[in-house]
């Protein structure tokens, strides 16, 4: 019989308690900085917010693949769901863009339980071209997708050798099958046209770490799980300045 992918909220939840060495819901939520009753709505809804949990984990160095998955040696072992997703930082991405494979044994590389790709990258974004969407300094989490599988105004990075790298909405232009238009949320860029040639990677974003985030109570939450990324970017910039 095959495994399940993923336990139930609840299940997911009783794990967290027990890496977190705690036993009620309410000592739950002062851990995850959110409202006790917010616990008692995932039980029922059957979901949680990731992001959330993935943060906490990040912060107390728990490990995602015990929390989410019944069987973490099934995973293991298989290499069906597990993914080791590298970190492009501001400072290697142009390299990442002359020759990618010459710079992905040395990047950090992290595992998203949402992401299920054999492929993964998470960007970091350098400009606020697509702001409020996603803020400069940030991360997106980002899948592999073919040309052909690309829907209409998908948020996307795309990396070029000769034009570098790109995170925008994607269209298809009217005039050439050809050419790909790339637009952006704040009004102050400029459409970006590119031929079907010049794109050698698009990358379809399935989640964003943000450092500035609207709501107080994932506020500090989010910000402090990116202590881990802070610390393999000032590894990298470290090594860059040598």
């Amino acid at each position: 019989m095959q495994e399940k992918i993923s336990p139930n909220a609840s299940f997911i939840l009783i794990k967290l308690k027990k890496a977190l060495k705690i036993s009620s819901d309410k000592q739950l939520s002062e851990f995850l900085n959110i409202k006790p009753n917010t616990i008692s709505t995932w039980k029922k809804r059957n979901s949680v917010d990731y992001k959330i949990i993935i943060s906490i984990c990040e912060l107390y160095e728990i490990d995602l693949n015990e929390i989410f998955y019944d069987d973490v040696n099934h995973f293991d072992k298989n290499k069906n769901y597990l993914t080791d997703t590298p970190l492009v930082c501001r400072e290697s991405q142009f390299q990442y863009c002359v020759d990618s494979s010459s710079i992905l044994y040395s990047l950090p590389k992290f595992n998203f339980p949402f992401i299920r790709s054999e492929s993964s990258r998470v960007f970091q974004v350098l400009s606020n071209n697509m702001f409020p969407i996603i803020d400069e300094n940030s991360f997106v989490i980002c899948e592999e997708i073919e040309k052909e599988h690309i829907q209409e105004n998908s948020l996307v990075v795309i990396v070029s050798k000769s034009k570098g790298l790109f995170i925008n909405r994607i269209h298809r232009s009217q005039k050439s099958k050809d050419v790909y238009l790339l637009s952006s949320e704040n009004s102050f860029f400029e459409t970006i046209k590119l031929e079907t040639a010049e794109i050698n990677e698009i990358w379809l974003v399935k989640g964003i770490l943000s450092y500035n985030v609207t709501n107080d109570n994932k506020s500090k939450i989010i910000n402090d799980s990116l202590v881990v990324l802070d610390k393999a970017l000032a590894k990298i910039k470290t090594d860059y300045t040598k």
